[in-house]
């Protein structure tokens, strides 16, 4: 409803996803009650939210639950109980016409025999480099070889990035990229690895209602939220907030909202402006497609061939089987970088490369597809970003203005990461 009537509060909370509802529940397990969670969106959760269309329902890509902490594992199953079940990693990267284990690199003994051959030669030849890389490039060489960069790495990242590898820094990869001991790499050329590497070798994921079933146990513990209430404009000197017509003030702010594109809304902060429009993300195209068979099961496929216009194809099926109406129903989601078009001529695209790659056959029949397009997928880690993004979060707070979150602080990051940064912040807040 709009109206111009003025009201405060003591937290204003920008975003009703993920974190910014686990930041009012975490406020309200402190005891706090005096904030309000303003969503632009017409439903919570934003890139967390689940979608339901003509019988099926589907998240944005995997969004799965990654738990490593005690803290992150009581939270979330504080919030969905036994809603809750726990899978093992099944992972591949097509090379060849091969399914490679993930990771590639910890699975020689799946590769052709001539690939194989020639990364043992080159690391068992190769001194091991010893300078700190300073870029992405740099940091693939010297940690897997030129030949694992250029049969995996180089190709399926500059699909998914839009951009060379050098240009990006190796400061978010820790985590996320699995970088074995060139002992242990070795070691696969002869047989699969004993344990399972990376931060997703095993993950948890909603038994029914999908990623989304988290989002509606937040929004049960969260008593103010404000869905269709845009933020359009901030004071942070005022501490004032403008949504549609209505003002607010308060006396301390959290931001989930992409970081660019809070900064963009704050009243005057030229400077600031003008350092945020420097932060670039990498938009990504989900398409949701489901078949009239079952097919054999598999949770994620990486596809580093450029003929392709998919750099990864999941099943919703298999860890979420009631994501599909009939059971002798396969539903895919496919990942694209950027933002091609949805139109039939895509489409066909999609369907000719999950054919070429044994997906589906000639006898498939589609049942149903949906365009999901997400325009802040990935936040691209460059020099612009590892200089700005502290100083930026860092004069923010100086206004009493907490960024946090996936895209609030403008970073790479998991649900569990979320959640903990969310309880660390209310904890300060109160």
């Amino acid at each position: 409803m709009v109206t111009s009537k003025t009201t405060h509060v003591r937290t204003l909370i920008i975003g009703g996803g993920l974190t910014g509802l686990a930041t009012a529940c975490a406020l309200e397990a402190n005891g706090t009650t005096d904030y309000v969670v303003l969503e632009k969106s017409a439903r919570p959760g934003g890139l967390c939210a689940t979608t339901f269309v003509n019988g099926y329902h589907f998240d944005y890509g995997g969004h799965f639950l990654h738990l490593h902490t005690p803290q992150g594992r009581k939270i979330v199953r504080q919030l969905l109980g036994k809603n809750l079940k726990k899978h093992t990693r099944r992972a591949f990267i097509y090379s060849n016409g091969m399914h490679v284990p993930y990771p590639f690199q910890q699975n020689l003994w799946a590769l052709y025999p001539e690939l194989r051959a020639l990364v043992i030669d080159e690391l068992t030849q190769r001194p091991p480099v010893e300078t700190i890389p300073q870029d992405f490039e740099t940091w693939c060489l010297q940690s897997f070889g030129y030949t694992l960069y250029e049969a995996f790495f180089r190709p399926y990242n500059e699909k998914l990035w839009g951009r060379p590898l050098r240009e990006m820094t190796c400061d978010w990869c820790g985590p996320f990229v699995p970088a074995p001991r060139r002992k242990d790499i070795l070691q696969s050329a002869n047989r699969p690895p004993e344990q399972r590497s990376g931060y997703n070798a095993q993950f948890y994921y909603p038994k029914t209602g999908g990623c989304g079933s988290l989002i509606d146990a937040l929004v049960s513990r969260v008593r103010h939220l404000q869905l269709s209430a845009p933020l359009t404009r901030l004071d942070l000197t005022r501490k004032t907030a403008w949504v549609n017509q209505q003002k607010i003030t308060f006396e301390q702010i959290v931001n989930t909202i992409p970081l660019p594109e809070f900064i963009n809304l704050l009243v005057g902060n030229t400077s600031l402006k003008q350092a945020a429009r420097k932060l670039v993300s990498q938009p990504v195209t989900v398409y949701h497609l489901a078949i009239a068979r079952q097919v054999e099961p598999f949770g994620w496929i990486y596809f580093p061939d450029a003929a392709q216009p998919f750099y990864r194809v999941g099943l919703t099926s298999y860890f979420s089987p009631d994501s599909v109406p009939e059971k002798d129903t396969s539903l895919f989601y496919i990942e694209l970088p950027g933002l091609p078009p949805a139109t039939p001529e895509t489409e066909q695209q999609i369907w000719n490369g999950l054919h070429q790659k044994g997906l589906v056959t000639a006898d498939d029949v589609k049942l149903f597809s949906h365009w999901q397009p997400i325009g802040h997928a990935y936040v691209v880690f460059n020099k612009q970003r590892a200089e700005l993004v502290p100083q930026l979060l860092n004069k923010l707070e100086e206004d009493d203005c907490y960024c946090v979150g996936r895209y609030g602080r403008w970073e790479y990051s998991f649900m569990e990461r979320s959640l903990l940064q969310a309880v660390e912040l209310a904890q300060k807040l109160v």
